[in-house]
């Protein structure tokens, strides 16, 4: 057990009412509280459609099948993200196709994409890393733009998309413990996907009535009315997190790291981080410091295409140097809601004496 965990999520005893008052209501699948985490969704993104499903994961495989991506397309991504952004394409039948990162914002760099690269797209997946929300204004196709928010709830720029996704497993900025929500102002998106969820049943559709292929890929009742919980003091949270990672920013200014990520420096937009991350030289060496202390840390993101499940790409050591060098130094510090101020300063301290000790 951690002193002082990676993440942990931000729960009140309303949440747990909520649940126990949808488990009494014997009302548990695709019920008002499905409805009701929707709605709340849609306004505070300000989509005109929401779509719950059961994970960040399966809402961008949806998005993906809703715009026509299929067996033998390719779609663009990025290698420094979680494994989930490519299994989602694999799914849907597509290829990865990855391009190297901005070392300043981590967020895929399309400036260094080569154009024949473009032959055979068919969609562009972009990923917010940690929350920074990557801005699709300057896309200058007519490609579908599915963006895997999934760890960038709370986080504000207007910006073009067709569809985006957020999830809610326990380390994002709000939980339902799994699910995740699609967000898009395009009807026949939201249509297919609201079908598909449920085994292909349509709006409209007469009991036992399927108009399309589908699946389960439904929220439950019950992780709604967490997320309902969730939502009413999202703002709070936002606030929260906001003030840890400026005590962070505050408290590691002194110290010899190679860089603090600090979004304001990078962007104008409104940030709701999920994760605080740093470069250090010899990462392992700080990182299993930290962890001998009590500190849950650990290394974002190992790149993709260097996987053994992603080897079949055909991708290399060398391909995106960018994101490989990133991937090497950054360490995610622990970061969560409700952190104290004590909990920080023991971060800081313990990561000074690692630097101190000759770790860097």
């Amino acid at each position: 057990m951690y002193k002082i965990p990676l993440s942990r999520p931000s729960i009140t005893t309303a949440e747990g009412q909520a649940a126990y008052d949808t488990v009494m209501s014997y009302q548990l699948a695709q019920g008002a509280k499905v409805e009701e985490f929707e709605q709340r969704i849609a306004e505070y993104v300000g989509t005109k459609y929401t779509i719950a499903v059961s994970s960040g994961t399966d809402g961008l495989f949806l998005c993906l099948k809703a715009c026509g991506i299929g067996q033998g397309d390719e779609v663009i991504t990025t290698p420094y993200t979680f494994i989930a952004t490519l299994f989602a394409i694999e799914q849907a039948g597509a290829r990865p196709v990855l391009v190297d990162i901005d070392g300043d914002t981590y967020n895929i760099n399309l400036a260094t994409m080569h154009r024949n690269t473009l032959d055979g797209i068919k969609a562009y997946m972009p990923v917010d890393v940690f929350g920074n929300p990557y801005d699709t204004s300057n896309n200058n196709t007519a490609l579908p733009i599915i963006i895997d928010s999934c760890e960038s709830l709370g986080s504000r720029i207007d910006r073009p998309f067709d569809a985006c996704v957020y999830a809610f497993y326990p380390n994002k900025q709000i939980t339902t413990g799994e699910g995740g929500m699609i967000c898009t102002n395009n009807k026949d998106i939201a249509d297919y996907c609201r079908a598909y969820r449920n085994q292909g049943r349509a709006p409209g559709d007469k009991w036992l009535q399927h108009s399309q292929k589908g699946g389960n890929y439904r929220m439950t009742d019950i992780q709604a009315a967490i997320g309902v919980e969730q939502m009413r003091r999202i703002d709070e949270i936002k606030q929260k997190r906001q003030l840890v990672a400026l005590t962070y920013h505050e408290m590691l200014s002194d110290l010899y790291i190679s860089k603090i990520i600090n979004w304001q420096e990078f962007t104008s937009h409104d940030i709701n981080p999920f994760a605080f991350v740093i470069e250090v030289p010899n990462r392992d060496k700080v990182m299993q410091y930290l962890i001998d202390k009590g500190i849950e840390c650990k290394p974002y993101f190992p790149c993709v295409h260097l996987q053994p499940a992603m080897a079949h790409l055909g991708y290399k050591s060398g391909d995106f140097p960018i994101a490989e060098e990133v991937s090497s130094r950054t360490l995610a510090l622990p970061f969560y809601t409700d952190m104290t101020e004590e909990e920080v300063n023991y971060v800081c301290e313990k990561l000074q004496e690692a630097l101190n000790d000759g770790y860097y």
